[in-house]
């Protein structure tokens, strides 16, 4: 990351440690307003804020973030492999996630806290038939037991589950409502909607990061990238068009 920062500080870029508050869109420019009270105008704007990955709100949870409670299975599959793990979820996110884990880890158990998944159908039918996978209905995780590492998790059924690892792929918020007033169009899971070029809805407003529809969601850093580095391009283009 510092090297990151340190390339745009050699390209002339203006660093601020700052939040933005508020967008407003003018005629021709946009005033970004930050907690700071201070005011940017700018002809372009590259909206790159994340996801909030949804959590179960269960004791140790947030200390364990990142160490043996993950949101990403394609990002830590490292230290899942060989390992027995948790999967907490009933999207299709929840049932690929479980499977692939399926492939690398020792045993995985998915739980579920409704009687059906609400996924597609070839996916359920996978899990279902797959002698790797434990499926777990009508429970959710109480509390999660370690001692060092994580050793159990305990579900509101009283059943203990000895893993390694737990895996919550329950839902993710993208950090699109400060963008509301613009009036960006989302998708039905509040996205923001991109061209092939990154750019929204709004006229001068791009998008990238992992608050796109664009790379088919698949949220990783590689993609992201990506995304940034052609929503730069397309601004570039779009202000040698204007004269700028």
């Amino acid at each position: 990351m510092n090297k990151f920062l340190e390339h745009a500080k050699v390209s002339g870029s203006e660093i601020l440690n700052d939040n933005v508050s508020e967008i407003v869109k003018n005629n021709d420019f946009f005033t970004i307003k930050t907690s700071s009270k201070k005011e940017i105008n700018a002809n372009f704007i590259l909206i790159a804020s994340w996801n909030k990955y949804r959590q179960l709100n269960v004791s140790w949870e947030k200390e364990f973030i990142w160490k043996w409670v993950s949101y990403c299975a394609t990002c830590d599959w490292m230290f899942y492999r060989w390992r027995e793990v948790v999967v907490v979820g009933w999207w299709n996110t929840a049932l690929t996630e479980a499977l692939y884990l399926a492939e690398i880890c020792m045993k995985v158990h998915l739980v579920h806290r409704k009687s059906e998944f609400r996924a597609e159908k070839v996916l359920i039918d996978r899990i279902e038939s797959h002698k790797n996978i434990e499926i777990i209905l009508n429970d959710e995780v109480e509390e999660i037991k370690w001692n060092m590492f994580v050793e159990e998790i305990l579900l509101k059924s009283w059943k203990v589950l000895k893993v390694d690892w737990i895996f919550v792929a329950v839902w993710n918020n993208p950090e699109t409502k400060l963008f509301e007033p613009l009036w960006i169009e989302l998708d039905e899971s509040w996205y923001i909607k991109v061209d092939s070029r990154q750019k929204t809805s709004v006229e001068w407003i791009y998008a990238a990061w992992d608050i796109t529809t664009n790379s088919n969601k698949f949220q990783q850093t590689l993609m992201s990238a990506a995304e940034w580095a052609l929503a730069a391009n397309s601004i570039h283009e779009d202000m040698l068009k204007l004269g700028n």
